[in-house]
């Protein structure tokens, strides 16, 4: 997965990543904060750009059926048409819960009171919960329409035979199957639900946008949607430490 960023989060990145490093390292891969992998410098038409490639939430063999950006505010927090994401308004309204057990649901919260502990330290604030959700069901009413099609095509242009062979070399070998649900839980950002939920879907988790200082320009900010929207709105912009306070208290209430 890579971004374009803007210089000013290069220059942040760059003073603060010996404190990155030295937490994901304490850690030991306990945390939801980017995996980020590389840096570029990229020169088009004599402008410079700077390009991050970082690892990526989301399972690549999973389709996932939803999506959603959660940043624990609710002011200006819909979706609209142009978003590729789902927001904290719409999770609320859809009565939306992460339902992974209690056990997951602690480690996942203990990661997350950690994390967004050390993202206040460094006063960074604005960032997100990725999420991605996959239902199990929809997913086999997909692939199964998807194969029937597939058949179908290949019979009406003549190739019953050619199909009938495909689809012996396609079927999965013994272990294949557990070796692609391995691989799926292997990223360290994917969660099942948990085995007595009935509706069964699978997590893809993790935080994005950390790279975001609480400055001059966001105390400004700060200051416009609290007289626009009051003193008691759950704005985005707020102080790093109140930004985790609330976040956290968000997440208590998605997570089942």
């Amino acid at each position: 997965m890579n971004a374009f960023i803007p210089l000013f989060q290069v220059e942040f990145m760059h003073s603060i990543l010996n404190d990155y490093y030295n937490y994901a390292v304490e850690k030991e891969g306990q945390t939801l904060l980017p995996q980020y992998l590389a840096m570029y410098k990229i020169t088009i038409s004599g402008a410079e750009h700077h390009m991050i490639v970082m690892k990526n939430v989301f399972a690549a063999n999973l389709r996932l059926h939803k999506k959603y950006d959660l940043k624990g505010s609710t002011v200006d927090r819909e979706a609209t048409d142009k978003d590729h994401a789902r927001k904290d308004g719409d999770f609320l309204k859809e009565e939306m819960k992460i339902r992974i057990g209690e056990e997951k649901r602690a480690e996942v919260l203990a990661m997350l009171e950690s994390d967004t502990k050390f993202l206040s330290q460094l006063k960074i604030m604005d960032y997100s919960l990725l999420l991605g959700v996959h239902n199990i069901s929809q997913g086999i009413e997909e692939q199964e329409a998807e194969e029937e099609h597939s058949s179908s095509d290949d019979l009406l242009d003549g190739d019953e035979v050619a199909n009938n062979n495909k689809q012996d070399s396609d079927a999965p070998m013994d272990g294949e199957e557990e070796d692609e649900e391995e691989e799926i839980f292997s990223n360290g950002y994917t969660y099942p639900t948990h085995e007595t939920v009935t509706d069964k879907e699978v997590y893809c988790m993790g935080l994005i946008d950390v790279l975001t200082k609480y400055n001059a320009s966001k105390r400004a900010a700060h200051t416009a949607k609290t007289m626009k929207h009051g003193a008691g709105a759950e704005i985005s912009t707020v102080k790093p430490e109140q930004y985790a306070k609330r976040f956290l208290e968000f997440m208590n209430n998605a997570f089942v």
